[in-house]
């Protein structure tokens, strides 16, 4: 390990390297640029000094035991800022957007993929309820208290099933999808039974965000999310999965036997989870963009730190054949860097730009934490008047066009960026050829690493069906929740 954590890399890049439009962009606004240039040299640090040294071996722990979970490095990205960045800055979190997310996530990942997982996964649970506005803020609260303390709480989105896994990622498919679970209507609340199986923290999680149809047999019409408390009775962690790559990060099978959600734990309303499962998308496919573009320049640098330094490596630098092969790389990398970052400010400027400019969420600023906790106040909040408001709101803030051309774009960002990912690590691979020196063990980590970015958040191959709806069909998609509608006994629209 120590001769792997000493092993010279290649040079990362500086902000403005990495994006040249910041250059462009800082004559308008300085101030936006050097917050995005303090957020990468702090991630840089922490995945420098906690995620690299600490990959190798973890990853050799959990591929002998997936069970196995450092919680000491949690602790440390907590501290760090690692938990509570895309938590809203109205109740203490970083309230990052998505093209800050999204550097966050390269910097992780060009350290040790894995580990950048846990942080990743941990946002993709918060995602859905940064769309119901303040109706779960006391839980989000929670979660920015525990980063100061000794017990940080995780988060996880539970979407994908035995029998469903990508179908559950598209309102097309999903009508057709082999869905077995199932939110039931009792009196308060909701039981929710059913299996949700490669859950990324799913294991390790204190709450989850869990999507199910309230009628089985109309799954796109009554899709719903949920926010479960892990210690609810019936809830259950059947296994967890032996994996090829990103190891550090258990994905686990879940069980749900009856467990009861209440009402002002909804997430949104009955039927809402479609459309929110594209919003969602379409701002966490960026991110999983930068995840695959950090494991391919993680790579890269590897490689090219010991093509520069290491002497069984002599010569090697001098030959055109590896020249070109480097340049291919650089190339690579670079495109996929621009289409996440196309992605995420289009998401963050065009799509949802208004939102974190309303008056509504500046006023809320003002309100302390202890607020939204009080019971009365959650009640208020979750009341369905409360919910069709904020539904109202959203559609003034947004429209189905700009989400579905936000879903294109950042579906063409991960799909580009999962085959870089593979093709980097690949190359490398070659070029390193059968050397002992430790780069060669952490080339084979990336390139384990990388395949996952080809298969979650939707396969490739859907992704770039929604590229080509959004961008070259030029399809709308019902995304934003309906303003008003009719709804039957149960609260399911009909």
């Amino acid at each position: 390990m120590a001769a792997t954590n000493a092993a010279p890399t290649g040079t990362a890049p500086s902000l403005r390297e990495a994006f040249p439009r910041l250059r462009h962009l800082e004559q308008h606004d300085h101030g936006y640029v050097r917050r995005l240039e303090k957020l990468q040299r702090k991630t840089r640090k922490f995945a420098s000094a906690y995620l690299r040294p600490a990959a190798l071996e973890i990853d050799r722990r959990t591929g002998e035991d997936p069970s196995y979970f450092d919680w000491d490095l949690v602790r440390a990205g907590a501290r760090h800022g690692m938990l509570d960045f895309l938590l809203p800055s109205q109740i203490g979190g970083g309230g990052c957007l998505i093209a800050e997310c999204a550097i966050v996530m390269e910097e992780l990942c060009a350290a040790c993929p894995g580990l950048a997982l846990i942080f990743g996964a941990h946002g993709l649970g918060i995602s859905p309820l940064l769309l119901d506005g303040p109706l779960h803020w006391d839980v989000m609260a929670e979660l920015v208290e525990s980063t100061r303390g000794p017990d940080p709480l995780l988060m996880a989105c539970a979407l994908t099933e035995p029998d469903a896994g990508t179908d559950v990622e598209d309102v097309d498919l999903m009508a057709r999808a082999r869905i077995s679970s199932h939110a039931r209507r009792v009196p308060g609340g909701y039981s929710l039974s059913g299996t949700k199986r490669f859950i990324s923290n799913g294991g390790v999680a204190r709450w989850l965000t869990v999507l199910m149809p309230v009628d089985p047999k109309r799954p796109a019409e009554t899709w719903t999310c949920f926010l479960v408390d892990a210690e609810t009775k019936g809830f259950s962690v059947a296994r967890n999965e032996h994996k090829m790559g990103q190891r550090a990060c258990p994905a686990s099978e879940l069980t749900f036997d009856e467990v009861f959600v209440p009402d002002e734990r909804l997430v949104g309303r009955v039927g809402d989870g479609a459309g929110a499962t594209l919003i969602v998308l379409a701002a966490s496919r960026p991110p999983v963009g930068a995840i695959a573009t950090g494991i391919a320049r993680g790579a890269y640098e590897r490689l090219l730190g010991w093509l520069r330094s290491d002497p069984d490596a002599k010569g090697l630098l001098e030959r055109q054949t590896v020249q070109l092969k480097l340049a291919s790389m650089a190339e690579r990398i670079h495109l996929a860097r621009q289409a996440y970052m196309d992605a995420a400010v289009e998401m963050d400027v065009g799509t949802l730009g208004s939102a974190t400019r309303h008056p509504l969420m500046r006023s809320l600023r003002v309100v302390p934490n202890a607020v939204h906790k009080q019971r009365l106040v959650r009640r208020a909040v979750s009341a369905p008047r409360s919910r069709d408001a904020l539904a109202r709101l959203l559609g003034r803030m947004a429209d189905n066009a700009s989400v579905t051309r936000s879903l294109g774009l950042s579906s063409l960002a991960k799909a580009r960026g999962g085959d870089t990912a593979m093709s980097v690590t690949q190359d490398a691979l070659e070029i390193a050829g059968l050397t002992d020196a430790p780069v060669r063990l952490e080339l084979e980590k990336l390139w384990r690493d990388a395949k996952l970015c080809q298969i979650y958040e939707g396969t490739n191959q859907l992704n770039r069906i929604e590229v080509y709806r959004a961008l070259v069909a030029k399809q709308t998609m019902p995304a934003l929740p309906p303003v008003k509608r009719r709804v039957d006994a149960e609260g399911v629209a009909i």
